[in-house]
């Protein structure tokens, strides 16, 4: 028989506790005529020797709760994401947008986040402008090749106030219906369907990558992702009828029965989740009895749908939530007094802003193609992309939301999102209807540029969302890689009769103005550290009637990413007669 080590011996130590006791340990073979890989159910209830067990290390440890959380366990801000990329991600074809701008958000901070334009004599910190609307208008941003007009940029501020407004609880307001709408049996079996696909999909991707790895260690690796420290917490409390708690505390019932439902997932892996007579003697050994006999017939055939579908689009989309949630929840309490800028700027800086977010709403892309076409499906991602940065925006601010719920209230709403989307993802709806609920509400507010990602390697136009507007740019070309030496090249070939001078803008600022002959070459060098994470705009300055300076012909516009190796972009623009 395998040794199992800590785990196995620490969860047979809650043999004389209420949930314990009253686990059936032989349902999910008896039932379900499962066949284990390792020791059996039968075998795991025996009493142990002693109250600890040594690791293939050979260290021994003791495995009360208190230690097996202090030692072992991540937290929500630090645990590991095991969502892997399963699409390239690039920043997509150029559309035009059906509005003609959107808000810029605007904070009065002392430091800026990334993405955002500092003005210094009102310590304000603007959103910066997005690939779609590239040319920054005051409070607004506007579409390429605008001109920036005064009254557009001077309008009433308590206009784009409210729009932003509507940009919060508001959106999600069909999510919590959709929710408020769901049986609790429906919610347990939902969530826990999700969470385990996402624990057995990070168990059978760890085993294929080292067939040798041992149980322990695989264990000690799922303690520090985020399905084991936030996912499974949250379902087991949702599955036990109760709310969850200000702080996500590891109770001892709620340990015991993650153990156990990891001690499932390392023995029988895909077959949990293979059919409904499986996955109903798993919800029973969990001590979730109740739940599995209240589903009804109805509700059964949609999870026995949901089972069989391969895209995690919308599961992870929820584990995300959850995440986002937890993390700020865990910020505010290490740190008591933490202000709304010190939050925003911490959240600015973590993985799940600068990676998480980008992945996981990429992956997306796949199914979302199937189910339309590939201009639907970018404008569906950024429309998911988007909706995090609400949730992290009304999430950061402290007291009271704009409708005057508390934080406890606020996060009972999250509660009714949360539940929203997973059934959006159990029921195999089409993640595009996410976007459908959402757009309504969140497409005059600026998209947040911080959810970017890395973007992949690649010389066509889709990979930086390259696009020229007229002639003046028209024939251009960009070539990108994610590993390089950092360096930005701009190199200009004129065909055009006259000299022209090139405007350079990062971010909607202009950085630099390169004169280009008639005929002629010319070339500026930049780098990714300094235009990374920033839209890359070019405008034109052509002699025109008597010989007046003038700047229409058309534009460029391109996203530059950041690279955490480099990254190396080659841009070839021609300047054109027009």
């Amino acid at each position: 028989m395998i040794r199992f080590g800590m785990p196995l011996a620490w969860l047979i130590g809650f043999v004389g506790s209420p949930i314990a006791s009253s686990v059936d340990w032989t349902t999910l073979t008896d039932e379900a005529k499962l066949t284990p890989n390792f020791p059996t159910l039968d075998e795991a209830t025996q009493a142990p020797s002693t109250t600890s067990a040594s690791f293939a290390s050979s260290e021994s440890l003791p495995f009360d709760s208190a230690t097996l959380v202090e030692k072992y366990y991540a937290t929500p801000a630090t645990a590991m994401s095991t969502v892997r990329s399963t699409y390239r991600n690039w920043v997509g074809p150029w559309s035009l947008s059906s509005d003609t701008s959107c808000y810029r958000e605007a904070h009065i901070m002392h430091t800026c986040p990334r993405n955002y334009d500092r003005n210094d004599l009102t310590h304000t910190c603007w959103t910066e402008c997005p690939i779609e609307f590239p040319v920054k208008c005051g409070m607004e941003c506007v579409l390429q090749n605008s001109n920036c007009r005064l009254e557009v940029a001077s309008k009433v501020s308590a206009v784009a106030m409210a729009a932003i407004g509507t940009a919060t609880f508001g959106a999600f307001g069909p999510l919590m219906k959709m929710g408020k709408k769901l049986t609790w049996a429906v919610q347990c079996t939902n969530q826990l369907l999700l969470v385990m696909r996402g624990i057995i999909r990070y168990v059978r991707s760890v085993k294929t990558q080292d067939p040798q790895l041992s149980h322990e260690k695989l264990l000690l690796m799922l303690y520090q992702t985020n399905n084991v420290v936030t996912d499974l917490p949250m379902v087991i409390y949702a599955c036990m009828g109760k709310n969850i708690p200000s702080s996500l505390q590891l109770s001892q019932i709620v340990l015991a029965t993650s153990q156990w439902m990891l001690l499932q997932a390392l023995t029988y892996e895909d077959d949990i989740i293979s059919s409904w007579q499986k996955f109903r003697a798993f919800i029973k050994g969990a001590n979730f009895t109740e739940a599995a006999e209240e589903i009804t017939e109805g509700e059964i055939e949609s999870l026995e749908t949901a089972m069989q579908q391969n895209s995690s689009c919308a599961g992870d989309l929820k584990s995300l939530t959850d995440r986002v949630w937890m993390t700020l929840r865990e910020y505010r309490e290490a740190a008591v007094g933490i202000t709304k800028d010190e939050l925003r700027l911490k959240i600015s800086e973590s993985d799940l802003v600068l990676y998480d977010v980008a992945l996981v709403t990429n992956n997306c892309i796949q199914h979302l193609i199937s189910e339309s076409n590939k201009g639907t499906a970018y404008k569906t991602r950024e429309t998911l992309r988007k909706t995090f940065g609400v949730i992290i925006n009304d999430l950061i601010e402290s007291g009271h939301s704009d409708n005057g719920t508390s934080l406890d209230e606020k996060a009972h709403v999250y509660k009714w999102i949360d539940t929203g989307l997973s059934t959006i993802s159990a029921s195999m709806t089409d993640p595009t209807d996410i976007a459908t609920l959402l757009s309504e509400y969140i497409q005059r507010v600026c998209g947040p540029t911080q959810f970017m990602g890395e973007i992949d390697d690649g010389t066509e136009d889709a990979t930086l969302g390259l696009n020229t507007l007229q002639r003046a740019f028209k024939g251009s070309a960009s070539s990108w890689s994610r590993v390089g030496d950092g360096a930005v090249i701009i190199r200009f070939t004129s065909t055009d009769t006259k000299g022209v001078h090139v405007n350079i803008m990062s971010g909607s600022d202009r950085i630099a103005r390169v004169s280009v002959a008639a005929g002629g070459t010319a070339q500026w060098k930049s780098n990714v550290a300094t235009l990374g994470g920033k839209t890359l705009y070019l405008t034109r300055r052509r002699p025109g009637l008597l010989g007046l300076p003038g700047k229409g012909g058309g534009s460029l516009v391109l996203w530059v990413p950041r690279a955490s190796q480099g990254g190396h972009l080659e841009l070839d623009v021609k300047v054109n007669v027009s």
